[in-house]
């Protein structure tokens, strides 16, 4: 221990102190070196270097020797055979003739510190290589000055930033003029600057249409207010003014949104969007087809609804002539007669009218729906078919359901064809009680539901899971479109169709819609 009165300090230091003399024996040893090495005091004085760390420990560096000091850091190993890596001061004791007689030296384990810069490192080169290497376009901003000018809205009184941004869409430019762009990788580069990597510096606000400003203040929104994350479709631009359809996320890790960075990614969604867009089109265009079809299969039916019309119109007519005939002609009848005939050209006309809606291929047109009128519609269109098959249909609908947002051709198309497959089941099978029960309601989930229902022999239970599949029928003469194309209809619609067996036997079809949110 050194002598002079420093014996407490030498003992209370936090880093090791250790002195040898010039051939490597130790001749003072703190507490300290004892915790970072693991030889006590006992154990390591009067012993070398070298016995205690190691062949090579006794070395004196040539920069002490020439200036009195070095600074570095060495590898030595402890008492329990592990490696350490010490951060070492040493300084040159001189005696009074000016020759080295010792060497005093401080040390600091920095194993740990090491360790943890290595693994920074390779996290960080792990993060560029992902952030490089991704296929979708990621984006690194500083919004700071975002942040700033948020918090002056707050001191300023607003408390609703969704209602402020809308009300003030200029505030939503200037804080995209004032987002920075830190860094970008390669896919963003290909991207939105066709190769060009100094196009994508400064601000974000030419990559942002007018039309996708709401979605930009919905993300600041969705930051500020503690959100993970962020996603929505969007529209952007590319450096060329070009625009494109985008899926745009964006994560909020807490300690990044303090630090006013912000990581987003982009997604080029153009070509998705045409595949959607083109299969919808085949859709409609099997939609239409399955209608024109099912009108095929109705026309004995609908030139029988079409005739009653028509032979009431002439007979009347005819009856009209004879009492115009007579002296004086009864006017009187002749109105009378007038009035029915006036009566069943409408009511052909509305038949006709029901008819060309069903062939039509209009593109979609949709609206505010009522579930209830939909089902009746489509009753009155069915009966003269359903009576062919001597099936008697009862409509049950429920008061005050809220309406749903749909095409209206489209839906009505679903419920005849189910409407029809009932008939014909209950037909084929020969059934002595045919009916079919259309019911209308809310169910738990709040959404609209229909369940049609028939008297029929059911549905196979090894048929219940392919008989939504295209091309799967269990008619002779069937293609196995029609339950297809229905359950299309109602998904793209946001809804779901379900079949089964009543309690009682027969079959069971359910249609969930969800109600129009904007009605």
């Amino acid at each position: 221990m050194p002598q002079g009165g420093f014996g407490d300090l030498f003992e209370l230091a936090h880093e090791s102190i250790l002195v040898r003399d010039m051939d490597g024996r130790l001749l003072s040893w703190n507490a300290a070196s004892t915790q970072l090495y693991g030889w006590s005091e006992q154990d390591a004085l009067g012993r070398s270097l070298d016995a205690l760390f190691g062949d090579g420990a006794n070395e004196i560096a040539p920069e002490l020797l020439a200036n009195g000091r070095w600074d570095g850091e060495i590898r030595r190993r402890n008492a329990a055979g592990a490696d350490l890596v010490v951060e070492i001061r040493q300084s040159l004791r001189r005696g009074p003739d000016g020759q080295p007689v010792g060497i005093v030296e401080i040390g600091r384990d920095i194993t740990a510190k090491l360790d943890a810069e290595r693994a920074l490192k390779a996290a960080e080169r792990r993060y560029t290589n992902l952030f490089q290497a991704m296929a979708a376009s990621f984006w690194e901003l500083d919004f700071t000055p975002v942040g700033t000018m948020l918090r002056r809205l707050r001191k300023s009184g607003v408390d609703d930033y969704s209602q402020y941004f809308r009300d003030h869409p200029a505030f939503i430019r200037e804080m995209m003029r004032v987002t920075r762009i830190v860094d970008v990788n390669d896919a963003t580069v290909r991207l939105f600057a066709g190769g060009d990597r100094s196009l994508l510096t400064g601000s974000v606000e030419p990559y942002w249409p007018e039309a996708a400003g709401e979605v930009y203040a919905a993300s600041v929104v969705a930051a500020v207010s503690g959100a993970p994350s962020y996603s929505t479709e969007t529209t952007l631009r590319r450096a060329d003014g070009s625009e494109f359809q985008a899926l745009f996320t964006a994560a909020f890790p807490s300690e990044s949104v303090d630090q006013g960075a912000l990581l987003i990614g982009v997604i080029d969604i153009s070509e998705r969007k045409r595949a959607q867009a083109a299969e919808r089109r085949l859709q409609d265009e099997f939609a239409h087809s399955a209608r024109i079809s099912m009108l095929g299969e109705l026309t004995a039916s609908i030139a029988h609804e079409v005739n009653q019309p028509l032979a009431a119109i002439a007979t009347n007519g005819s009856a009209s002539l004879r009492w115009l005939s007579r002296s004086p002609p009864d006017t009187d009848r002749c109105a009378v007669l007038t009035e029915r005939i006036v009566a069943d050209a409408q009511r052909a006309a509305d038949i006709i009218g029901r008819i060309r809606g069903m062939a039509s291929n209009q593109p979609t047109a949709v609206e505010a729906l009522s579930i209830n009128a939909l089902v009746r519609e489509t009753a009155i269109f069915l009966q003269p078919e359903l009576a062919a098959h001597d099936v008697m249909l009862t409509v049950a609908t429920a008061a005050g359901l809220e309406p749903v947002r749909g095409d209206r051709t489209q839906l009505q198309q679903v419920f005849a064809n189910l409407l029809i497959n009932g008939a014909q089941a209950m037909s084929q099978a020969r059934c002595a009680e045919r009916r079919l029960v259309v019911r209308t309601g809310m169910n738990l989930a709040g959404h609209v539901q229909v369940t049609v229902e028939d008297t029929g022999p059911g549905l196979a239970p090894e048929h219940l899971e392919r008989l939504f599949e295209s091309f799967f029928t269990t008619k002779a003469s069937g293609m196995g479109m029609g339950l297809a194309i229905c359950r299309s209809i109602v998904e793209r619609h946001g809804g779901g169709v379900t079949a089964g067996n009543g309690p009682q036997g027969g079959a069971v079809f359910t249609i969930v819609l969800p109600v129009d949110e904007a009605a």
